[in-house]
């Protein structure tokens, strides 16, 4: 679940949204323990505050960010800040992301939107804000965390699978349109990993059901064939290694980090 072997970023600089819990912080800190200098940058400026002291307190170099992807200048403002601070932005890790109603005919037109807004809206303004300072570098790793969901359908977090799939394929299509600079464009894509959204979501819907949460995960980690949940050191292993300069030559791609479950 956690690599053994340590990645060289000393040096390279860039941002991580939604970087203030889950999957987000791990990131952050596996990145910043390489030596890369963070933006730590989420909707909630405590929590990314609580990341960055963690990370000034191992001697790294870490900045906490409010802003909500959803926002164009939040992010214009996000990427400026990296740049004003660090002289340069190397990666960006569209990590933030919301899952929305279960239930299909539950779901809003403003529910739907919300989704989309900050899973894939999200995500593209990230790359609009940071491309052209990538552009002037000729060089630049832009990551988009989607989701396993995105490429399999099912009945259910129906909004949510629609963003993830149109965020696979806009990292597919900015791939092309960067490939000459030098850039990498790539969405990584999680099986069920249990963070706080994801447990909260989870024993919500186990109330309705005779189950408990622990019955649960024995239950639902049989359909893995590795037979357990997606960890969030597995997520931060695979960025970590996208971003480091043994990826240079991967892009374009969806790359499923589900334990084999389809």
């Amino acid at each position: 679940m956690s690599n053994q072997i340590r990645l060289d970023l000393n040096g390279k600089a860039g941002i991580v949204t939604g970087g203030g819990a889950g999957i987000g912080k791990e990131i952050v800190t596996r990145l910043s323990s390489d030596g890369a200098s963070l933006i730590v940058a989420d909707c909630d400026i405590d929590a990314a505050r609580t990341v960055q002291n963690e990370i000034l307190k191992i001697g790294k170099n870490a900045l906490a960010v409010k802003a909500d992807v959803r926002v164009d200048e939040d992010v214009r403002e996000m990427v400026g800040t990296c740049i004003r601070n660090f002289s340069r932005v190397d990666f960006v890790v569209s990590n933030a992301g919301t899952v929305g109603p279960y239930h299909f005919e539950e779901t809003t037109a403003q529910d739907w939107d919300n989704v989309f807004a900050v899973n894939t809206r999200g995500g593209f303004l990230c790359a609009k804000y940071a491309l052209p300072h990538m552009k002037k570098q000729k060089s630049g790793r832009i990551i988009f965390n989607a989701s396993t969901n995105g490429g399999k359908p099912g009945g259910y977090v129906i909004a949510y699978r629609a963003s993830k799939a149109a965020l696979i394929m806009l990292a597919r299509s900015l791939a092309l349109h960067t490939a000459e600079y030098g850039i990498t464009i790539n969405a990584v894509c999680p099986g069920v990993t249990m963070t706080p959204m994801q447990r909260k979501l989870t024993e919500s819907l186990l109330e309705q059901k005779d189950m408990t949460f622990e019955e649960y995960v024995k239950e639902r980690e049989k359909r893995v064939p590795m037979r357990r949940f997606t960890d969030v050191g597995d997520i931060a292993d695979i960025t970590e290694f996208l971003i480091s300069d043994n990826a240079g030559f991967i892009t374009g791609q969806a790359i499923y980090v589900n334990g084999g479950e389809w």
